[in-house]
């Protein structure tokens, strides 16, 4: 999607500061959701940007009375994602059986998905509640780790299909082959290449270039509506969009050969029977939850590739697109609690946390009440004689 720029300077005949005017369109004479260029200088070098006010965009800028109902999803989706990866990491934590060492990137991804929802959602109910986008420090944060966790988030998911695969096709090396210091390394490189995007965009800071309202080069973006975060500009689509289907591939190709050795296991001589047979039947399923997940996050993406589709086909008006966008946004950011939704419903998540943490909580209480209801016994000092 194309983001506006914040830009620090002058306009070139004049001392207003452009931070200024992107906050109040007002004083250009700007209507509704309208783009006013504008030209400024830096230095010796004059450019001209498009100046906007986006509280005027968006849901909200055309439908201001559905302020409360927007911050109302936005609090609800925050809630449903702590709850439900909070449930996850609960589990893993304290079930043996989920603490298998490829695990780790689940419980790294369930943290990721926890910090996404709460760079965004938190921000997004401030700019509504109060009609403007957050300050440049804050919007510089966001627009550094809204692109690096998105990259971490698909890395770690073709990892876990990795870690799938190793359990599947070689399970007597597993153990080995998923050694803490591997596991480190892999947690290192994803964690490496997720810092790929927003340093790209960070290395082109202080690199102005003209562009319109329909292509953008620019490097720390502002939201184009109050429902959408910042984010860097420029080249870093570019890089974000190739990372990001690298690994989408990585995670395909790896659930191509589990599904394949799937059915070789059932089509030749090779397939097992009794214990060994169950364990690799639960393997497999574990696989298929994964598909699940990785098939839910791409649906959660085709919104969003279709609103940029569409802008930059221009096929509707720019008013329009970024409704669009909005809608599509606050979809694809439902993907940060739709794993636990998956694995509520195939694992039953929710109720095992519910059910456990209730019977922790009532044993403390019983154990408790036990002790209260022991007589103390008063010790009676002999008498000198």
């Amino acid at each position: 999607m194309t983001i506006l720029p914040v830009i620090a300077g002058t306009i070139a005949n004049g001392t207003i500061p452009v931070a200024n005017i992107l906050t109040n369109t007002s004083e250009v004479g700007a209507a509704v959701c309208d783009f006013v260029t504008a030209n400024i200088t830096l230095g010796n070098v004059t450019t001209s940007v498009t100046i906007y006010n986006p509280a005027h965009c968006g849901v909200y800028g055309y439908y201001p009375s559905l302020q409360p109902l927007l911050s109302l999803v936005l609090v609800f989706m925050t809630v449903w994602a702590l709850f439900g990866n909070g449930c996850l990491l609960y589990l893993i934590c304290t079930e043996r059986q989920m603490k298998e060492p490829g695990n780790i990137f689940l419980c790294a991804l369930a943290l990721t998905d926890i910090a996404q929802i709460l760079l965004y959602a938190p921000t997004a109910v401030y700019n509504l509640v109060h009609e403007e986008i957050p300050g440049e420090g804050w919007c510089r944060v966001q627009a550094f780790l809204t692109s690096s966790l998105a990259t971490f988030s698909v890395y770690l998911k073709a990892s876990l299909w990795v870690c799938r695969f190793i359990h599947i096709a070689f399970p007597l090396d597993y153990s080995s082959l998923m050694s803490k210091r591997r596991l480190a390394v892999t947690m290192t490189i994803c964690f490496l290449i997720a810092m790929t995007p927003p340093l790209v965009g960070i290395a082109r800071v202080g690199t102005l270039e003209s562009w319109t309202v329909d292509v953008s080069s620019v490097d720390i973006a502002q939201p184009l509506s109050l429902m959408l975060p910042c984010t860097v500009g420029g080249h870093y689509v570019i890089v974000f969009v190739t990372l990001s289907m690298i690994a989408v591939l990585i995670s395909c190709v790896t659930a191509g050969l589990i599904f394949r050795v799937a059915w070789n296991n059932e089509k030749t001589h090779t397939k097992l029977t009794g214990i060994a047979n169950h364990q690799f039947n639960q393997k497999l399923q574990a696989a298929k939850t994964l598909a699940i997940i990785t098939g839910v996050q791409l649906a959660t993406w085709c919104p969003v590739i279709i609103a940029g589709l569409l802008w930059n086909a221009e096929v509707i008006t720019v008013d329009k697109q970024l409704i669009l966008v909005d809608i599509s946004f606050v979809i694809m950011m439902t993907s940060t609690f739709t794993d636990s939704i998956v694995y509520a419903k195939r694992k039953n998540i929710y109720r095992r946390t519910v059910e456990k943490i209730h019977s922790k909580i009532s044993k403390y209480f019983e154990r408790k009440k036990e002790l209260e209801s022991i007589p103390m016994r008063t010790l009676r000092r002999t008498e000198d004689i």
